[in-house]
């Protein structure tokens, strides 16, 4: 008979070194606590780093960057496709797109037109934020990550599965 031994969480240190020896690899599989160690050291760096002008938000998104891989592995480690991120972010991109794109309009309007008024900068604003795309993605996106945040929360699939042996799971015999 075959005997599961769970491994011993990963301390802060471990989490972090285990990570670092991964960061750019979107194979194999990655623990529940390698994960919210790294995730809290990235949201603690980035809050950091957003008091520092411009290269703080550059560094803030390498950070966010190298975050993509951890959350590739963590969704296989629960038996999930990292696609389901991938879709996170594809969304993300369109949301940004169809709303930053159109706010953008409104402010160079304003710049380039010295009689307009602050009414139709408001209006522009108004506009590119109730833009039924924008509107329809921000949606999709929002359930799309709390379905991603709920396969992280879940626990490691005890056996191997088509992303590679369980990093918190020994089975003896």
């Amino acid at each position: 008979m075959n005997k599961v031994i769970a491994k011993p969480q990963l301390t802060i240190s471990e989490a972090l070194v285990e990570a670092k020896g991964k960061l750019l690899n979107f194979k194999g599989r990655s623990r529940r606590s390698e994960f919210w160690w790294c995730s809290l050291v990235a949201i603690a760096t980035c809050v950091v780093l957003g008091w520092i002008p411009f290269i703080g938000f550059i560094l803030s998104l390498v950070v966010g960057f190298l975050m993509i891989p951890l959350i590739f592995r963590r969704l296989h480690d629960t038996g999930h496709s990292g696609w389901w991120y991938g879709i996170v972010l594809i969304i993300g991109v369109v949301v940004v797109g169809s709303t930053v794109g159109p706010m953008v309009a409104a402010f160079s309007d304003i710049a380039t037109n010295p009689t307009a008024d602050s009414n139709e900068l408001v209006s522009g604003i108004i506009q590119a934020l109730t833009n039924p795309v924008s509107i329809v993605s921000s949606l999709v996106n929002l359930i799309l990550q709390i379905i991603v945040l709920v396969f992280c929360i879940q626990d490691s699939h005890v056996e191997s599965n088509k992303y590679g042996d369980s990093p918190k799971y020994v089975i003896e015999g």
